[in-house]
């Protein structure tokens, strides 16, 4: 019985240190997805409203990386081009 509870305690502090180590890469992808979804979202309602800019994998990787900004600056060139 003494060796079972050891190897519980062991198993739940490796899940302990693999939470610890994963909780900024997990918080960067999801940021990563907020950031697309809300992009795609813009773009989307840009589109509808008449501007020239796809919504496409391209537009949306922009989006997700630059943020609003990103996708200002891309209505802005669809504006000027």
């Amino acid at each position: 019985m003494g060796s079972y509870v050891m190897t519980c305690a062991i198993f739940v502090c490796l899940f302990a240190l693999a939470l610890i180590a994963l909780t900024k890469p997990l918080l960067v992808c999801l940021r990563f997805l907020f950031s697309a979804a809300v992009g795609s979202g813009l773009l989307f309602l840009g589109q509808s409203l008449g501007a020239n800019v796809g919504v496409n994998a391209v537009t949306v990787l922009v989006s997700a990386m630059l943020g609003v900004p990103g996708v200002a600056g891309m209505y802005i060139l669809s504006f000027l081009l």
